[in-house]
């Protein structure tokens, strides 16, 4: 009997025991399943789920025909979670941890031993990189290698085809933000905006199939259209380094204008820098001095005078005067020519054609001096064009309450006023184009990512001098072609081609001195111009005269004629009297 009570009692103790602890799990079930479920399962999503960012491409800058000037292009990220990354099964056999990261460094390049330090120097971590910014193909390499720890992410790398050629427009994009050029200009048309994605992950650290949820659409950027050829901006970049290089020039730009329109179709500087490694790059180099770099013009400034003074009625090709050897200012100023010290027997068609300072000098004395500050306004000169280049210089231009005596004359030959190349060149788009004013374009318009075209501000066309004027300064320009120093070179066989030289001497802190900018500007064909080029170089050693500049003119000048198949000319050039 004693017996039978000790082992039901063992009994009662043990049932006893055995309802204790399942209380104790229910309780604990109760908790971790209706008390805490919530909390425990977001605990349990926090571990598991992880967030992508889902990247949006900027917009394009592109040049009249489409070409990508700017562009984003896929790369890809390639990173790892150390807590998982070892060894692993592949086709039946072991595939090491030493020997994945050698695959991995054969695709990509990267140093094997700096990835597997990056793994192994903190094994608790979640994540980290191991090669950045590789190519699609080289993504799909190592996706064939079936790592499973692996992982690839798809981001967008700002490239631009065309380097050197166009970085001075295009500007480029820093890590976080643009940084110059249109980029930084249109960037609201530009600009994207990344999408967020999560997915959950297993122990292993791989992505879960189906799990990935879209939380923020990505936005896409628009596209810019630049009027640019891309194709004449490389020439035009490629004569400038040339001829720039044998002169000795620190600095050299160029403009090509379509006349009847103002689309500019190249805007080259030399030396210029390339977006792709703009870090590299020394700072002087960076902007676009076609818009930024205001310099005296010297002479090619006389055919803005000349017009100038026609249209004001002050004179008119076949004008005569004596140009003398020296044009007295006041009793302590001067005026001179560049080599002829006597008087001559000149036509205003000869002033603009030997360009004498004093003869023009004797002409524009005849024009108020507000009359012609207001011309100068109305060509363009002390604003900037209608482009608003980032960063632009409005150039110097007096106002009328400013010009002395001596600045009365010499800005028409192109001393105490300053312009821009792209100033300049607008300026002859006038002459060329039977006075009316084109406003300057290098931006068409940007279009949307759902299609819609807005273009690029602009202003309206403004007639500033009569076709009568324009027509006649052409014609006189054409002189300098056709019968001047300079017909050997710049002669371009079949065409009637119109252009003015022009030397500036460059001021300092003492005045002027020896160094030099020397331009020559022109159109074609004369009869009725297409094409506006103005070349410049700055500081020429070997060289400093206007007449080094021919060369440039004339190759950038037959290449767009030829470039864009412009029909020869069919009719001689009616030229004027020169001298009396």
């Amino acid at each position: 009997m004693s017996h039978q009570r000790l082992s039901g009692r063992r009994i009662a103790i043990a049932l006893a025991l055995v309802m204790v602890v399942s209380l104790l799990f229910v309780s604990k079930l109760v908790d971790v399943q209706i008390v805490r479920a919530a909390e425990l399962q977001e605990q349990s999503q926090e571990i598991r789920t992880t967030n992508e960012v889902i990247w949006a491409s900027r917009g394009s800058i592109v040049d009249s025909f489409g070409n990508d000037l700017a562009v984003d292009v896929d790369r890809y990220d390639i990173s790892a979670d150390p807590r998982v990354a070892g060894d692993f099964r592949r086709g039946g056999e072991i595939v090491t941890l030493n020997a994945a990261i050698n695959d991995i460094a054969t695709i990509t390049g990267a140093a094997a031993e700096e990835m597997l330090y990056a793994i192994n120097k903190d094994r608790e971590a979640h994540f980290t990189y191991l090669v950045k910014g590789v190519s699609p193909e080289q993504h799909e390499s190592l996706k064939a290698l079936g790592i499973p720890w692996l992982q690839m992410d798809l981001i967008r790398e700002r490239t631009y085809p065309f380097g050197a050629v166009t970085s001075n427009l295009t500007g480029m994009l820093g890590t976080d933000e643009p940084l110059a050029g249109i980029e930084l200009d249109y960037n609201e048309c530009l600009a994207a905006t990344n999408g967020v994605a999560v997915y959950q992950r297993g122990a292993d650290g791989v992505r879960l199939p189906g799990t990935t949820e879209m939380v923020t659409q990505p936005v896409h950027g628009g596209e810019v259209k630049l009027t640019i050829d891309s194709d004449l901006q490389w020439y035009v970049l490629q004569q400038l380094a040339e001829h720039g290089s044998r002169l000795g020039a620190a600095y050299g730009s160029a403009v090509v204008v379509r006349a009847k329109d103002g689309h500019i179709l190249a805007a080259a500087d030399w030396p210029t820098f390339d977006a792709n490694d703009f870090a590299n790059s020394p700072t002087q180099y960076t902007g676009a001095r076609v818009f930024s770099s205001p310099y005296e013009p010297g002479s090619i400034m006389k055919a803005v005078g000349i017009a100038m003074l026609i249209d004001g009625g002050y004179t008119y090709a076949e004008d005569r005067i004596v140009a003398p050897g020296f044009f007295r200012v006041d009793s302590e100023t001067y005026i001179k020519n560049y080599s002829v010290a006597d008087d001559r027997q000149l036509t205003t068609a000869g002033v603009l054609h030997t360009s004498s300072n004093t003869g023009i000098s004797v002409l524009s004395g005849r024009m108020p001096k507000a009359e012609a500050t207001q011309y100068f306004k109305k060509f363009g000169f002390g604003t900037a064009t209608a482009v608003d280049f980032l960063g632009e210089s409005n150039g110097l231009l007096q106002p009328t309450s400013n010009v002395d005596v001596v600045t009365r004359y010499n800005q028409f030959f192109g001393q105490g006023i300053s312009v821009t190349a792209a100033q300049m060149a607008g300026a002859y788009q006038i002459l060329a184009n039977d006075g009316l004013a084109m406003p300057l374009r290098l931006v068409e318009g940007c279009t949307s990512i759902d299609g819609d075209f807005v273009p690029a501000p602009s202003t309206e066309p403004v007639q500033v001098i009569s076709p009568s004027a324009a027509n006649t300064t052409v014609n006189i320009m054409e002189t300098i072609v056709s019968q001047g120093n300079l017909k050997s070179i710049l002669t371009i066989p079949g065409y009637r081609v119109a252009a003015k030289t022009g030397t500036a001497e460059i001021a300092d802190s003492s005045g002027y001195g020896s160094e030099r900018v020397i331009s020559l500007a022109g159109m074609a064909p004369a009869e009725d111009p297409e094409y506006v080029v103005l070349v410049s170089f700055y500081k020429p050693q070997t060289s400093r005269v206007s007449t080094a500049a021919a060369p440039a003119f004339h190759d950038m000048m037959s290449h767009v004629l030829k470039h864009y198949r412009v029909e020869p000319s069919s009719e001689p050039a009616p030229l004027p009297a020169l001298t009396w």
